[in-house]
């Protein structure tokens, strides 16, 4: 979860993300967001997120809807910070090149925890359809 060990270990993951030479795959990219699922919305996580923007922007694979998924859950605890929004913007051009077409089932299940969550926090009005 978030405690200061988590905190401890994601403050020192951040330098090597940083000078992470090698590209990362799509999958990469999916494992490393959906590691971040239960670690919050702390300084640490944040900046992990930072860290881990250029490596989104940089990947040239063709990403899949499994893989926005799993990218997508760690917004479940931490998707409302400038870092995140970072984050989505990065995703963003990799949605409009994925691959393959999102099957409505597909659609629903990387967004629905997201809009339960947003209306929970009463951030999004126009949700009935979910």
């Amino acid at each position: 979860g978030d405690s200061q060990e988590v905190r401890s270990v994601l403050a020192a993951l951040v330098p090597h993300i940083q000078k992470c030479e090698g590209a990362f795959t799509r999958q990469s990219v999916s494992n490393s967001l959906h590691g971040l699922q239960r670690c919050g919305d702390s300084q640490e996580a944040r900046d992990v997120l930072a860290a881990l923007v250029p490596h989104i922007q940089k990947c040239s694979e063709a990403f899949t809807p499994q893989v926005f998924k799993h990218s997508l859950n760690w917004m479940q605890h931490g998707g409302e910070s400038q870092e995140a929004r970072d984050v989505l913007a990065a995703l963003a051009p990799h949605i409009k090149r994925c691959a393959e077409s999102f099957s409505s089932h597909e659609m629903v299940s990387a967004l629905s925890s997201h809009v339960r969550d947003a209306v929970k926090k009463g951030t999004h009005t126009h949700t009935a359809a979910f």
